[in-house]
């Protein structure tokens, strides 16, 4: 008999191509991964998955097993929903977001939710954007929000509804004392010859920063590259370069620090929220999408809408 535990993993590792990945996205150690899939092949007596250079590739019968084991979490998560209405039990419907959409976004979404549903917990769980299908694969979330950037946009698994939110503007972070930290916006290549504090990013977005300063006409000089938007602000306040962020990002923001709308050509980060499918879901899940799009239509509408 097929353990439904092994199977999460097994499609964690289908979605993300690799242990690391799965592991990555559920918590685990990669040995303990590469174990239970060891033990799922033994289980159902035929090969699931072959290791290349960089991962894994699924057999036929991976293949066929991966398809199969989405639908069936799917249909799992529905089933256990639909059966704590029977109880006493509280509903619960899981989120997963990254850090900074929990920041702000998130937290005045929750709050929303449960004033129209005292009768449900929202589980919220992080989840880097690149970990979210393989989470909504394994049935560990129901919701999750992705982002990519508006110029070289990310297609998303299909099977999955996916719900445009916001666009999350870049904006110049500047130190107080900066000549342009007064102006109502200000045009990335007129500060070409600044040192630039950068925001380390996983695949596909290594080079988005350079992207976009060519896109607006020179090549930047990075000074540093961090992978937390707290540490853009601290090194911009202490002098070392000027930073590039999403206004939700800068939430909360240092007083030493000042964010600057970036003229034509601008960016944005686009927010989506990505939902198992719709045809026999959760009300939940509806639910939840609908306040997180008011939400996000309420409080990050384009100044003028």
């Amino acid at each position: 008999m097929l353990d439904l535990r092994r199977l999460r993993i097994f499609a964690a590792v289908a979605e993300g191509g690799s242990f690391t990945a799965a592991a990555t996205a559920l918590f685990l150690t990669q040995p303990a991964v590469s174990q239970q899939m060891a033990i799922l092949e033994r289980e159902v007596g035929v090969p699931l998955l072959v290791r290349v250079p960089r991962g894994i590739q699924l057999t036929e019968a991976g293949k066929l097993l991966a398809d199969r084991a989405a639908r069936l979490l799917t249909e799992t998560a529905e089933i256990e929903d639909e059966l704590r209405r029977f109880g006493q039990g509280t509903r619960e419907v899981a989120l997963g977001a990254f850090p900074t959409a929990g920041a702000d976004m998130v937290p005045l979404a929750i709050r929303e939710f449960r004033r129209r549903h005292p009768d449900v917990r929202v589980l919220l769980t992080p989840a880097h954007a690149n970990d979210v299908v393989a989470q909504l694969h394994s049935s560990r979330i129901a919701v999750g929000l992705v982002w990519d950037y508006d110029f070289a946009p990310q297609a998303t698994d299909p099977i999955f509804e996916r719900v445009e939110l916001l666009a999350d503007p870049l904006q110049v972070v500047l130190p107080a004392d900066h000549p342009a930290a007064c102006e109502r916006e200000i045009a990335l290549r007129d500060l070409a010859e600044e040192p630039w504090i950068v925001r380390a990013h996983r695949p596909p977005y290594q080079q988005a920063f350079e992207h976009m300063c060519r896109i607006a006409g020179f090549e930047p000089r990075v000074a540093f590259r961090t992978d937390n938007y707290q540490s853009i602000q601290g090194l911009v306040a202490a002098g070392i370069g000027l930073g590039l962020a999403p206004r939700l990002s800068l939430t909360p923001r240092r007083p030493d620090v000042v964010p600057v709308p970036v003229a034509a050509p601008s960016f944005s980060r686009r927010i989506a929220a990505l939902a198992v499918p719709g045809s026999n879901r959760p009300s939940t899940v509806d639910d939840l999408l609908d306040v997180l799009r008011t939400t996000a239509d309420t409080l990050y509408r384009s100044p003028g809408e």
